[in-house]
Parts: C-alpha cells; structure tokens; sequence
C-alpha cells in the first residue's frame, strides 16, 4: 500500500452550503428594492400633488367664472373679464381665456395652474387646466 501522497491529502472534498450560494443576493437586492421603493413614493406622491393642482385649478375657474357673472348684478362699473383676473390673482392661478362680457349673464373661464413636482412635471404636466361656467339665473 502506498503512503498518501501530500497533494492528495489537500484535496479534501469541499461541501457547499445552500447559504453559502447566496450569500451577495442581499447586497443587490436591498439596494434595488429601496431604489423602486423610493421611485414610487416620488410618483406616488406627484401625481397626489397633480390631483390637489387640478381640485385648486377647478376651484378657481369656478370662482372667476362667478366673480365675472356678478359684475352684471353689480353696480361697480368693472369689466367682467377684469374681475376674473383679479379673482385668479388671489388663488395663483393664470387666466388662459375668458368669453365673458359684461351684460351676457353667462361666463366660461379656463384656467391653469402650476403643477409641483419632480416627476409629473417632466412628462410635460407642468400645468393643469380646468374650464369654469357660471349663468346669471333669475331669483325665484
């Protein structure tokens, strides 16, 4: 019989846990999984903000769009397209169109407001619109 040899004895079969394999799937994972977490808190958040940007956007179409029906009823002597603007003004919201006149009783008012946001405004939603109509109705 022959004595072993010192290369053979090193050679000693090596057993590979499971565990072992694994062992750097964490170091990827977890910094991929707060990545896509934090991405969707962003966009979760931006588009709660479009929403609350479109209801104020709403808000003001529809008070200017009454602020410049009330100037028929009035005697201020204001022009009607006049006193939407100053409405919006108070509410940080731009005028974008107006067919109003004063004696129509009836006005339609488009207005918009700024979006804020990292992610909604750089697809192109810096701005909501919302269109506002109010008619001047006889008192019961």
């Amino acid at each position: 019989m022959r004595p072993p040899s010192h290369a053979t004895s090193s050679r000693l079969p090596r057993r590979w846990s499971r565990a072992g394999d694994e062992a750097g799937f964490a170091s990827f994972a977890f910094p991929l999984l707060l990545f896509v977490t934090v991405v969707a808190g962003i966009a979760l958040v931006d588009v709660a903000a479009y929403l609350v940007a479109a209801a104020r956007a709403q808000q003001a179409a529809d008070a200017a769009a009454l602020a410049a029906v009330s100037v028929d009823v009035g005697a201020g002597g204001f022009d009607a397209a006049t006193e939407a603007q100053r409405v919006l003004v108070a509410a940080d919201a731009r005028l974008e169109a107006c067919r109003c006149r004063t004696g129509s009783e009836q006005a339609e008012v488009t207005v918009s407001v700024v979006v804020p946001g990292l992610l909604v405004p750089s697809f192109g939603a810096g701005r909501v619109q919302a269109v506002g109509r109010a008619v001047l109705a006889e008192p019961p």
